[in-house]
Order: structure tokens, then C-alpha cells, then sequence
């Protein structure tokens, strides 16, 4: 298709079509609405002559009967038949004929409703049992009656177009309360006049006739066989049997009466096999294009395409949900024979509209409900090659003209399979099997496949996962297109695990194991073991995947502590048969596998507080080995680290938090979503225990440097001297450095036409690397862009080339010997290249490294926000106020800034609860801090640091309160003093800073007077 269409909210309407007269509106459920009250009525007669008093009451009853209410609906009919039939005949005919039959021409709220109601019941009393009609009413007769209708709904010739539908509707509604008072066929001349008004409206106007063929198929059952038969006569000598209501009327009928002779035009059984290409082309609505049409029949008016479902389709469904007599249960073949032909061949062939294939997503939607509730094993009838095809391409792109109904027809396949996950097998193999993809998803741009998979269960957890393996097993594909099946594959995995609901597995059943524990193995065994049963063998860029998957997989479900023993028992699983370890890592590996065995086992038998920590350190155990498995450097280290930790945590030696921290920090440095929700599950289980020592671990690093020089320090990477060196060498932090080269690099003279184009920027090799992988490194030989950019850069200083250029280049045969200033030119050119590489390598990794520091701040700030969360009333917590500030004012990365001030606000907020557990501190040392604060608020003048100073400055004054109010003097002349600085111009500081301080003051005066007063 082309470009994005702008879509019309009245499209359907405008097209026409078969429109439904509008409905009135719901009754609203209204939980608080108060108890329905009694309506009382008048029900005595009406008098003939409607004068003064009678009017009102008139208006008041019909104004009630046309009410959305269905309870004063329900009361003014009733009040309305009761004083009608017990009047006198003038007064009924003048009701029936001006106000009820009028009335219905009303599309005025519910007014159609309750005036059809009325009118239903007083033709039951009249013409029914009771035939008052005789009795008491003998001038009302039938043909009286009909007249009055058809006087009351004559739109006339003059009439605009939405007064004629409204006629024409109260016709309709007036005939129908004929049939629903079931009066009809009591008398043989009753029907025939009926059916001849009903014909009269549908050869007249097209829109309205499915409403009338309804009214027609709902008098079947009351007309008797020998009537049925002459109706289904009189349609198909009309010509009125090749269409969508024939063929509701045709199957009606025979529901009705199995028996009957049915006229050999159009068809005997439309759903016969016979009968169903042609019912297919009718049921297109498409029957004048056709060329296979009947010339002899007389064809009808056509109604253009409408959203709203026809009548004929429930029709069908009823008939082919019908139970065989022989098996009981609905004949498969012939649903499957009729879905294809009409359904799959007929709304979704090529030669389809875009409205008949939307009819034909409303459709797939209703009879997929209708046969997961009957029989499931019907379903995959539903999912034939065209119906895929569209349904797939129409979901795949936003600007596709049935987008919409595509998504919907996706959304109503997962939520029928939330309902009922025995169908998730059935449904999976066709979305993936031979009208379907196996990389669905990814095709439709939906998660269809990955909400089918949320109703995976332990019973079915591994016919699911056999299915979902098998086509990515032997794969006779390109590489390219190996590593995306078993990517979608990983993914799916991935989707199973991630979404696992906690059920309990089955005691009786010997192999029922956990979701989650099964994905997880799955996951890991494809990222750390040789899979034989692959073929070819998983390459390790697809592993890589899969590890990714499983890291993912572990942030997810660790966050639920009663998880960590399936993410532990998944670890101890794995048999890392694909990673190449030395005997030396390989028994670090054995080691820490049964220590984190006898953690769980500590676990399970220790109370909550103590399980948590325990179970964290398993964790901690998992999380290490699978970085030792992914070739992590530092993954030994920790391993030895996690043991001494251990080891102190079991002798409850205050220094295991230090070793704890320690590794948290190692840990969140790296990129990886899991080892951070890990890490701060691990954190919160340890926050009581920590230390200063292992909160000054936390703080030392936010006054780090945002740059090369920060990184190394944190990292210790490499010497800090020779970085020194290296850098004043490219001029990086000397003075005067930078001027001179680039007095030198701005030469237009020293490059020899060596410009932007010719020396990669550091944009260009950004781009580089972003799609270093993608192209020749499939082989492993992928050329560095860098060293490639350099060798460009020689070539055009040396005018000559590298040798595996040798075809590409000229030949240089004829070139002279260089004379010695040439060479002396050429000597200060190379310089210079060289120079410009080593610049363009350290600008880039001075963003790299800035880029790793702030990371790590702000992991260090999240594990921060925890502790001041959970330990507000540790006074220990009062550390961190002092290396928050001086972040929030040294720190050039707002983000950074602001997350600490946040996290200072949190302190505040929580440290109020705190205060009333009667929190120890040492006051010294709390004046102490009050003071440095003060020092560290003159520092800068900015807003948000004023603020933040201020804030921690009264977190401490208000702790120094709460333990005793006589250190209130003290904390006015730390104030004071602060103050008087100020005025001095010694200081400048935010003059909020003071106004908080009097503010807080004040505060506590008014408390301290209320506490006074209440205790005198």
C-alpha cells in the first residue's frame, strides 16, 4: 500500500451499507447508584377526548415509556395496558393509532422499546386467547389495526432522508410487535399481509432489508411447515433466495422443520457442498460481478459493505455446531469444508475487498469464541492459508488499511487462550506451523506468540518447548538466517521463563517441574553447553544470545526471593561444556557450586531475616559463575571474595559487609540489568548489617573525576602516572599543549590534502563501530575501522598502499627517489597523522570513560537510595549527607545531580518516622557534621544546591531536637554564625537556606507551646 492513510471515524456509515438504526444506550451499572424507588402510576381508564389534566397525565406515562431507564419503562407499560384495556374503544384507537404507532417513528431515547412493548402485549390481549378484539373491542379489528400502522409510518413523498428512515424503522418496529405478540397464524389472511408490507420495504430500500428478512426468520418457527414452505416459495420466485438473508431464511427453515420440501432454487442446503461456491459468491455480497452468476434469476440491489456482522453468519454458526447423530459431536469436515470454501476462499482471496476482509476478521473472532467453548478441536479448522496470509501482512506494518482489525483479531486469539490454556498447543502450532511463521511475531510487530506463551504450565512446559525447538534443530539455512530462527527461538524461551506464573507442580507427577525452572535451564544450557542435537552446532554469537536472554530472564524473576532457588538450582545444572576453562577455574567453579548449595540449605532451615541473607549470597554465587562462564576477568576475584565474605557473614564478623560492598561495586560497574536487580536484592538483605567502613566503600566513589582521570582511579586500570605522561604528551591536560598542536594540526599545508574527508571523525568511527559485526566478521577477521582509517591516511602521506591492494592500485614504477627535504616533509606529514590518531583515540576514550563513571555513580546512588529507605533510623545514615552534597555541587551530569537530591528528600521524608523510634546519636559528632554542612552551603550559591544544603543541614538540626531540645541553642549559633558570614560577604549562600532555618524554628516553637499547654 501507499503512504499512511488518514482514517475517517464515520468511514463505515459513509459507505453505507446495511446500518443499524441507532440504538439507545445502555443502562449503565452504577455501584453507588441508591436502590431502585417504587414509580406509582395512575392505571384508571383514560377517558376518550384528551382534555386539560388527562394530557398531562399522557405525557408524563409516555415520557416514562421512552425512558432509558428500564425499570420506569417497565412501570409506565404496565400503568399504560392496564388503563387502555380496561377503557373504551375510542380511547384504545386513538392511543394505538396517534400516540404507539407514531410513537415508534420516535428515535428518541428508548422510546422504540417501550412502545413495542406495549404494543406487543395489547395485540396479544386483542387478537391472542383473550380475543378481546370480540368481546369488547369489536371495531378494532386485525385489518383495523394494520391500516392504523401503515398510516401512522407513511413517510410521504416529501419527506427528508433521515425522517424517511425513521418511518420506515417504526414500520419495521410496529411489524415486529405483530410477530412477538405471536397472532400472526391463528388466521390464514394475517401472515400474507404481513410478509407483503415486509417485501413491499425490502424492494424499496436495500439498507433495511436484513432487518426485515430477520422479522421474516423469526416468524419460522410459529408459521408451521406447509407456511414455511410457501414462504421459502415466495422468496426464491421473487428472487430474493440468492442473497445473505436467503440463505439465514433457507437454514432457518430447515432447523425448523428438518422435514420440508424446499424449493430446488436457488438451493436445498445452502451448507451442502454442492451449494457452497455459489453460497460463497452470495455471501461477498458481490453476486452482480460475478460471472458465474445466474442470468435467470432477478438480481437485487446490492447494500454496500457495513461493520456490523450480518444475521446470516450466527445462523450458520448455530447450524454447523449442530451435534451428528452418530458421534455427538459437530461435523468436522464439513466446518472445515465450509470455512475454506466461503470464509477462506471467499473474504480473504485475492480478489477480495478490504471491507469483506474486515467482515472476515469479525467473523474468524466470533467463531473462534463459539468453538473454544464447544469443541476445542474445531479451532484449527479456523486458520487456513488466506485468512494467515492477510492476517500477517495487514499486522505487520501500522500504515496497512486493516491494521486495526489485525491487531484485534491478534488480541482475541491470546485473551481465548488466557481463558482457556488447553488451547495454547492447538493454537501455537498453527500461528508457526504450515500456514503460519515461526518468527511471528517478529513479522506481525505484535507479542502474540509471547502472551499465548504466559498460559504455558508445568504440565505442558515441555511439549511446548519440544515444539518450539524442533525447527531450529537442523537448520539447512545461511548462516544469516540460522542466527534469526534461533534468536526468535532464545526469545521465546526467554518470553516462557520471564512470564512463568508460580504455580505448584503436580506431587504425582514424576517429571511435572516448575516453568520457571525448566525455561531457565533451557536458557542456559543453550548459552554455556554443545548442543549435539543442533545442527550445525550453536555458533558463539548465538550463544551470546542466548546468554544475553538469560541475564535478562534472571533480572525478571529475581525479583522475587522465593525465585532464587530456581535461578541457583538452573546454575547448578549447567554443564559448561562449550566454555573452555583451565583445571584451575574449573575447581573454583566445583568450589563455589558447593557453596552455594550449603547457602540455600542455610537457607531453607534459617527464619526470614537470615534466609534472605543467605539466599542473597547464593545468588550473589550464580550471578558470578555464569560471569566466570562468560570469561569475566574479575570473575575469580569475587569468587574469592564471595567465600571470605561468606565465611565472616557465618562468624558474624562486622568486615563481611565491607567484602559484601566490595563486590556489589565490582558487580554493578558492568552494563547488565540483571547483576543490577540482583545486586540490590542482595543490598537490601544486608542493609542492616553495614558498616561506616562499608558505606565510605559507597561514597568514595562519587567524588570521582567525570573523566579518564576519574575512571582510572576507580578502576585502577592503569598507572595514573604514565596516563599523566601519555596525556601531556597529546596535550591533553598541559597548558599551552592544546595551542600549539593546534596551531600545528590547523596547518592547511602540513596534511597535503589530508582533510575531514581523508581522517575519520570520531562521529565516523562511532558509525564503525556501531556495525562492527555486521558485515565480514562473521569470519572472526573483521578489520579494525580504526587501523583501516590509519592506513587510508598513510597511504595518501606515503602515495602508496597496503599489499592486499595490489590489484586496486597504480603502478608507482616510474616514481624518483625522494631528495632529503622531501623526506624531511614527508618526516613532519607522518608526524602529524600520527598525532591526529592518538588525539582522535583519547577523545574517544575520554568518553568512554566518562560514560563508565557516571554508571557507576549512579548505581552507587541507587544501592544509597535503598539504605536511607530502609535504615532511616541508622545513625549511620548521617555519613552520607556530606558526600551526597558535595556530588550535587562538583558533579556536571544533571541526571546525577538530581537523582542525589532526590535521594536526600527521600532521607528527609523517611527520617521523620525514624525520629519517633528514639534514634541514638552521638551529638558531638552530629555538631560536628552540622558544621561541616555549613562550610560545604557557602561553597556554591546555585538553587538546587542551596536546597540541598539546606535540607541535610535540618535533617541533622532536627536529629540534634529530637534527642534533646537544649542543643537547640548550640544549633542557632552554628546558624548564626553561618549568617554572620553572610552579611560580612565572607559567604554567599541561597537566603531560602535561612528562611528554612527560621521556618523550622518556628515549627517547633508552635509544638513545643501546644505540648505546654496540654500538659497544664
Amino acid at each position: 500500500m501507499g503512504g499512511k492513510r488518514k482514517r475517517s471515524a464515520n468511514k463505515a456509515s459513509d459507505q453505507n451499507g446495511q446500518p443499524t438504526e441507532k440504538r439507545p444506550k445502555t443502562e449503565e451499572t452504577n455501584t453507588d447508584k441508591p436502590e431502585t424507588k417504587t414509580i406509582v402510576l395512575d392505571k384508571s381508564p383514560f377517558p376518550e377526548e384528551n382534555t386539560g389534566e388527562n394530557r398531562k397525565r399522557e405525557a408524563a406515562i409516555y415520557e416514562l415509556l421512552g425512558s432509558l431507564d428500564g425499570d420506569e419503562r417497565l412501570a409506565a407499560a404496565d400503568a399504560l395496558i392496564t388503563a387502555l384495556l380496561a377503557g373504551t374503544e375510542v380511547a384504545l384507537k386513538r392511543h394505538i393509532g396517534k400516540r404507539l404507532f407514531r410513537g415508534l417513528a420516535s428515535s428518541r431515547n428508548a422510546s422504540r422499546l417501550g412502545f413495542s412493548l406495549v404494543l406487543s402485549e395489547i395485540l396479544r390481549q386483542l387478537f391472542g386467547p383473550s380475543e378481546l378484539a370480540k368481546t369488547k373491542f369489536a371495531g378494532l379489528t386485525f385489518d383495523n389495526v394494520l391500516e392504523l400502522l401503515v398510516e401512522a409510518t407513511n413517510a410521504g413523498g416529501s419527506a427528508p432522508g433521515q425522517e424517511e428512515r425513521n418511518y420506515y424503522f417504526g414500520r419495521l418496529f410496529g411489524l415486529q410487535a405483530f410477530v412477538e405478540a405471536k397472532i400472526l397464524f391463528s388466521e390464514e389472511s394475517r401472515w400474507p399481509k404481513v410478509l407483503e408490507l415486509l417485501l413491499q420495504m425490502i424492494q424499496k430500500k436495500v439498507w433495511i432489508r436484513s432487518h426485515c428478512c430477520w422479522v421474516i426468520v423469526e416468524c419460522l418457527p410459529q408459521m408451521g411447515q406447509a407456511g414455511a414452505e410457501a414462504a421459502l416459495q415466495t422468496f426464491s420466485d421473487l428472487g430474493l433466495g440468492k442473497s445473505a438473508e436467503g440463505v439465514g431464511i433457507w437454514l432457518r427453515a430447515r432447523s425448523c422443520y428438518p422435514n420440508m420440501k424446499v424449493p430446488s432454487k436457488p438451493w436445498s442446503d445452502p451448507l451442502s457442498a454442492v451449494s457452497l461456491p455459489e453460497v460463497s459468491r452470495v455471501l461477498k455480497e458481490n453476486v452482480a460481478n460475478d460471472t458465474g452468476e445466474d442470468k435467470a434469476v432477478v438480481q437485487q440491489k446490492q447494500g454496500n459493505w457495513t461493520a456490523q456482522l450480518h444475521f446470516v453468519w450466527d445462523l450458520i454458526l448455530e447450524n454447523l455446531l449442530k451435534s451428528d447423530a452418530a458421534d455427538k459431536r459437530p461435523n468436522k469436515e464439513q466446518i472445515g469444508l465450509f470455512w475454506t470454501t466461503v470464509v477462506d476462499d471467499g473474504l480473504f482471496s485475492k480478489s477480495a475487498s478490504d471491507p469483506q476482509k474486515f467482515r472476515g476478521f469479525m467473523i474468524f473472532q466470533k467463531y473462534l469464541h463459539a468453538f473454544a467453548s464447544v469443541d476445542q478441536s474445531l479451532v484449527r479448522e479456523l486458520f487456513t492459508r488466506n485468512l494467515m496470509k492477510c492476517l500477517i501482512n495487514q499486522a505487520a506494518k501500522e500504515d496497512r488499511y486493516l491494521h486495526r482489525a489485525a491487531l484485534k483479531t491478534l488480541n482475541t486469539i491470546e485473551k481465548t487462550v488466557e481463558a482457556q490454556p488447553e488451547l495454547l498447543m492447538p493454537v501455537l502450532k498453527e500461528l508457526m506451523g504450515k500456514h503460519g511463521v515461526y518468527e511471528f511475531d517478529r513479522l506481525t510487530t505484535s507479542s502474540t506468540v509471547g502472551g499465548i506463551l504466559q498460559s504455558v504450565t508445568p504440565a505442558n512446559v515441555k511439549k511446548v518447548l519440544k515444539f518450539l525447538r524442533e525447527p531450529v534443530l537442523s537448520l539447512k539455512k545461511t548462516p544469516e538466517e540460522a542466527e534469526t530462527l534461533r534468536r526468535v527461538y532464545a526469545e521465546y524461551v526467554y518470553k516462557i521463563t520471564a512470564q512463568a506464573k508460580t504455580t505448584p507442580t503436580d506431587p504425582e507427577a514424576t517429571d511435572s517441574k516448575s516453568v520457571l525452572e525448566v525455561g531457565i535451564k533451557e536458557l542456559a544450557s543453550c548459552a554455556y553447553s554443545l548442543q549435539e542435537d543442533f545442527v550445525p552446532e550453536l555458533s558463539e554469537k548465538e550463544r551470546e544470545v542466548f546468554r544475553h536472554r538469560l541475564s535478562a530472564a534472571f533480572s525478571k524473576v529475581s525479583k522475587q526471593e522465593k525465585n532464587a532457588e530456581y535461578i541457583c538450582e538452573a546454575v547448578r545444572a549447567v554443564k559448561p561444556t562449550a566454555v573452555v576453562m583451565s583445571d584451575e577455574i574449573q575447581s573454583q567453579s566445583k568450589d563455589a557450586l558447593k557453596a552455594m548449595a550449603k547457602l540455600l540449605k542455610k537457607s531453607n532451615k534459617a527464619d526470614d531475616n537470615s534466609s534472605a541473607i543467605f539466599s542473597g549470597l547464593a545468588l550473589l554465587y550464580a550471578t558470578t559463575l555464569l560471569q566466570l562462564y562468560n570469561g569475566v576477568p574479575d570473575a575469580l576475584n569475587i569468587l574469592e571474595d564471595l567465600r571470605t565474605c561468606s565465611e565472616k557473614t557465618k562468624e558474624k564478623e562486622a568486615s563481611a559487609s565491607v567484602f559484601l560492598v566490595d563486590i556489589l561495586l565490582a558487580l554493578v560497574s558492568q552494563k547488565s540489568g540483571m547483576l543490577r536487580q540482583i545486586c540490590e536484592q542482595v543490598f537490601e538483605a544486608f542493609a542492616p548489617l553495614l558498616s561506616a567502613e562499608a558505606l565510605k566503600l559507597l561514597t568514595d566513589p562519587l567524588s570521582a573525576e567525570e573523566n579518564l582521570r576519574g575512571h582510572q582511579a576507580l578502576f585502577e586500570n592503569e598507572d595514573v602516572e604514565m596516563a599523566d605522561g601519555s596525556e601531556s604528551e597529546i596535550g591533553s591536560d598541559s597548558e599551552g599543549g592544546d595551542e600549539d598542536e593546534g596551531a600545528e594540526l590547523g596547518s592547511d599545508v602540513e596534511f597535503a590534502n589530508l582533510d575531514e574527508e581523508d581522517v575519520p571523525s570520531d562521529a565516523d568511527e562511532d558509525n564503525n563501530d556501531d556495525e562492527e559485526g555486521k558485515g565480514d566478521d562473521e569470519d572472526g577477521e573483521a578489520e579494525d575501522p580504526e587501523l583501516a582509517a590509519l592506513d587510508d591516511a598513510l597511504a595518501k602521506v606515503l602515495n602508496s598502499h597496503r599489499l592486499d591492494q595490489d590489484d586496486e592500485a597504480e603502478s608507482s614504477d616510474n616514481d624518483s627517489d625522494m631528495t632529503d627535504s622531501e623526506m624531511m616533509a614527508l618526516d613532519e606529514k607522518l608526524v602529524n597523522v600520527f598525532k591526529y590518531r592518538a588525539k582522535s583515540n583519547n577523545r574517544k576514550n575520554e568518553k568512554d570513560a566518562k560514560e563508565s563513571v557516571i554508571l557507576f555513580k549512579h548505581r552507587a546512588l541507587d544501592l544509597l537510595n535503598i539504605y536511607v529507605k530502609q535504615e532511616a533510623s541508622n545513625a549511620l545514615a548521617f555519613g552520607l549527607l556530606l558526600p551526597l552534597l558535595q556530588l550535587i555541587r562538583t558533579t556536571p551530569t544533571k541526571a546525577l545531580s538530581n537523582k542525589a537530591m532526590n535521594l536526600l528528600t527521600d532521607y528527609a521524608r523517611v527520617s521523620k518516622k525514624a525520629r519517633a523510634k528514639n534514634m541514638e546519636i552521638d551529638a558531638d559528632a552530629q555538631f560536628k557534621l552540622l558544621e561541616e554542612i555549613h562550610q560545604e552551603a557557602m561553597r556554591d550559591v546555585s538553587h538546587m544546591f542551596g536546597k540541598a544544603a539546606s535540607t541535610a543541614s535540618l535533617l541533622v538540626a532536627s536529629s540534634l531536637w529530637a534527642s534533646s531540645q537544649e542543643h537547640v541553642d548550640r544549633i542557632n549559633a552554628i546558624y548564626a554564625r553561618t549568617f554572620a558570614e553572610c552579611q560580612k560577604g565572607k559567604a554567599k549562600m541561597q537566603g531560602a537556606f535561612f528562611s528554612d532555618w527560621v521556618n523550622w524554628g518556628m515549627g517547633h516553637a508552635s509544638s513545643s507551646s501546644s505540648t505546654t499547654n496540654a500538659t497544664e
